[in-house]
């Protein structure tokens, strides 16, 4: 009897571990349908629902459940699922890769980069984790570091472009111009239609003024994508270094035609016109005026979309002044001039003049104090801190006499103790003067 107890409890025991595991085993497929579909939110529901009955998942569950948050960009819970699988199989690296990826999308680069160097310090030859790591590296401007590391893949790969251009960008940052330009080149006979490293290299070119080779290597890229905004807009700028003017104006009308339409590119367009007016081919009149036209039209265009730039009210001034109109010049002159010098360029005179007082270098103070005037003419207390710093460095006490009398005719509300100052300067002056002029 007691042996056929035994044996019914047997059975029962198996036949619930049968179930559980096929239970097990269809949720899992489960999972792994609705991860196939792209159905991240049953996967979350139905996880979640387990792990608020029981105090744990496996392995497999736990790192569903992080990717399923990864793929809805809800990181910050993805993080402690992932954990959750990395402690669990702790040599498994797919988790340490979905966290670094998580990681490195809330913008936690130190992290991010931690992760990376331990996926390495298990799988050392593994390029996934290099490039992740490189570019961790190079968005922490960790330069030397992201150097030395894109040069160890070359080692392992001395034809793939990415690297080589990777390192370019590295050598570029670190002020290597001229090995950044040899990588960028190596980069680009491997694969010659990558935008950036074209960008880069012309880039590089027309800082050294080069601009045959940035032209050349634009073209290159051009003849692969043609609507390429920033390769457009920077041949255009090498048109108009090298005068090339009409070649420059339809590079900027085909900047318009493609959606370039911004501040920059029709201030470019505007002075283009006008130095295009003043070449020799451009010798009638009419044709002259109608560039001009053309140029402020341009300009105009400049000018409502961003009119606080000083560039663009100079030289609709010097449009208007090139066809006599000569009000409507001053005016946009007199704009220019007050958008090129703001406020704030009269407090940085102040507070040089302030600094260099302090340090009883006075020639340069009363200097600064002069031009901090000339651009706060309301701030009347400079003409007082000016008079003082002249009473201590010019030996003829009038020019300091003058100016402490300026500054009582110009502020009657300034602080008392200033007023009393300045009044008891001026009888002291004032007597030294009369002794030593008689």
């Amino acid at each position: 009897m007691k042996k056929l107890r035994h044996l019914q409890t047997y059975r029962y025991l198996l036949l619930l571990f049968i179930i559980s595991n096929f239970i097990f085993a269809q949720e899992n497929k489960n999972i792994k349908t609705f991860l196939l579909n792209g159905e991240y939110k049953k996967v979350i529901n139905v996880l979640e629902a387990k792990l608020s009955e029981q105090d744990s998942l496996s392995f497999y569950e736990y790192k569903s459940l992080g990717f399923a948050y990864q793929r809805l960009m809800n990181f910050s819970k993805a993080i402690p699922m992932l954990s959750r699988a990395n402690k669990m199989q702790p040599e498994n690296l797919q988790p340490l890769f979905m966290l670094g990826s998580c990681y490195n999308s809330l913008g936690k680069d130190t992290q991010a980069k931690l992760i990376y160097k331990l996926i390495l310090e298990k799988d050392s030859t593994n390029l996934t984790a290099m490039v992740n790591l490189g570019e961790v590296l190079i968005k922490r401007e960790e330069y030397n570091e992201a150097s030395k590391l894109y040069s160890k893949m070359t080692l392992a790969d001395s034809t793939n472009p990415y690297y080589l251009s990777q390192l370019g960008i590295c050598e570029l940052k670190k002020g290597n111009k001229n090995l950044a330009q040899h990588y960028f080149e190596e980069s680009l006979q491997v694969n010659n239609g990558n935008t950036k490293t074209i960008l880069r290299l012309a880039k590089i070119y027309y800082t050294k003024q080069e601009y045959d080779k940035a032209k050349k290597i634009l073209k290159q890229g051009l003849a692969q994508n043609s609507r390429s905004k920033p390769l457009n807009k920077m041949i255009a700028e090498i048109f108009y270094k090298k005068k090339q003017y009409e070649e420059a104006i339809i590079k900027y009308l085909y900047l318009n035609s493609i959606g370039d339409t911004t501040a920059q590119t029709y201030q470019r367009l505007g002075i283009t016109y006008y130095y295009l007016s003043f070449t020799k081919n451009i010798g009638k009149n009419k044709i002259r005026i109608m560039k001009l036209k053309e140029a402020i039209a341009a300009l105009e265009k400049s000018y409502v979309k961003d009119n606080d730039n000083p560039v663009t009210a100079l030289y609709l001034g010097l449009c208007h002044k090139a066809l006599e109109e000569h009000k409507t010049a001053a005016k946009y002159f007199e704009e220019s001039l007050d958008k090129m010098f703001p406020d704030y360029i009269g407090q940085v005179y102040k507070n040089l003049a302030i600094s260099y007082e302090h340090i009883k270098d006075y020639k340069n103070a009363i200097l600064n104090y002069k031009e901090a005037i000339k651009y706060l003419p309301k701030e009347k207390v400079l003409l007082f801190y000016l008079a003082t710093v002249s009473d201590r460095y010019y030996k003829d006490k009038k020019i300091a006499f003058r100016l402490y009398k300026k500054f009582l005719k110009s502020d009657n509300n300034a602080d008392v103790k200033l007023i009393n100052y300045t009044k008891e300067r001026i009888k002291i002056l004032d007597k030294d003067i009369n002794f030593w002029g008689k």
